[in-house]
């Protein structure tokens, strides 16, 4: 199967099926011409809050087809997109991308399923999630830059803050400060000093990106739209928080406690370069992890204000925001309070 990557000058329909699968087959014609047209199957995904998802599959062979929602290369870095996915295949830790058209990219097809909240939330996974999370950060290489913070800095450069909506309006000025770029600037003055290690992170570990092979008892991530450099507790903070569901409003009760998340850190250091073991290294970064989770929630909280006023598919991004900056300031207060003592 060729896997040299080609360009398409297709757009695929974020509204008709039909259109949409007409425009599959155009570039199936050429990226796989032993295809047969009219033995085509496709089977869609509705997990994404961002992309339309969906797989095309001839035989045994299948390849995803990826179409980017209206307005999302206001958050999303579009040429950052293929260039990580690209090193990351070929270190193993992405399926291969085979080409991309104008509104999305075609790649591999990962054999697995991916997981539902409940299974994540079953420590029968912790480890095996924690182990792939650390052999993510130690064997991809980066220029030890963090871009979370620039990332965040572009999100607001994107927001405007009068909405079309007077109900929108409301809700944004009552739950919202009117300088949120001080907040940024906040979070990142004090993480910059705790010198944590940076790594090359996937920094969108919610449930519908991790995949588990039943067979092999293996796990694996998908989608790599915000995959860059940034600092590995970030990475390891923001899929602590993703235990909370992303369907309707997050319920942050049912994130990992403590003792979980203390299990998880050791299990990712485990099988990290940070060897041997040690109690010291763990408190530390138990210790700075409510500040890099705030920094998590800010990061979502900022992107979803900016998806409310361009996205186009039909989910309450303004409630989402309020959810997740919420859980900032909660997580904020939590890692002020600690360091005090």
């Amino acid at each position: 199967m060729a896997d040299t990557f080609q360009t398409f000058e297709e757009d695929l329909s974020l509204t008709s099926q039909e259109d949409c699968e007409d425009s599959a087959r155009s570039i199936l014609e050429k990226l796989r011409p032993e295809w047969k047209s009219s033995e085509i199957v496709f089977e869609y995904f509705s997990v994404g809050i961002t992309n339309k998802i969906f797989s095309a599959g001839f035989g045994t062979e299948h390849v995803i087809f990826r179409v980017f929602g209206h307005n999302t290369n206001k958050v999303i870095d579009r040429e950052n997109e293929v260039t990580a996915w690209r090193q990351l295949a070929e270190h193993g830790f992405a399926a291969p991308l085979y080409g991309k058209f104008n509104n999305g990219l075609i790649c591999g097809f990962l054999e697995g399923k991916s997981l539902k909240i409940e299974e994540m939330r079953d420590s029968s996974f912790h480890v095996n999630i924690a182990k792939r999370i650390a052999q993510l950060h130690t064997s991809v290489p980066t220029n030890g830059k963090s871009l979370v913070f620039e990332k965040m800095h572009q999100f607001l450069k994107q927001l405007d803050t009068k909405f079309e909506k007077p109900g929108q309006q409301e809700f944004y000025d009552k739950n919202f400060p009117a300088d949120l770029e001080a907040e940024v600037q906040k979070v990142e003055n004090l993480i910059v000093k705790l010198k944590e290690p940076i790594a090359f992170c996937h920094n969108d570990l919610l449930v519908h990106n991790i995949v588990y092979n039943k067979e092999k008892k293996t796990i694996e991530f998908i989608d790599y739209e915000y995959a860059f450099p940034n600092y590995a507790l970030y990475d390891i903070a923001n899929h602590f928080c993703e235990y909370a569901g992303v369907e309707g409003t997050p319920d942050y009760s049912k994130c990992l406690t403590k003792d979980q998340k203390w299990l998880f850190i050791n299990d990712y250091l485990r099988f990290g370069s940070e060897k041997p073991q040690c109690g010291v290294r763990i408190a530390s970064m138990f210790k700075n992890l409510p500040l890099f989770e705030a920094a998590a929630h800010l990061f979502w909280a900022i992107w979803a204000l900016v998806q409310a006023q361009n996205s186009t598919i039909d989910f309450d991004y303004l409630t989402y925001a309020y959810a997740r900056y919420q859980q900032y300031e909660k997580r904020f207060e939590k890692y002020i309070a600690t360091a005090q003592h």
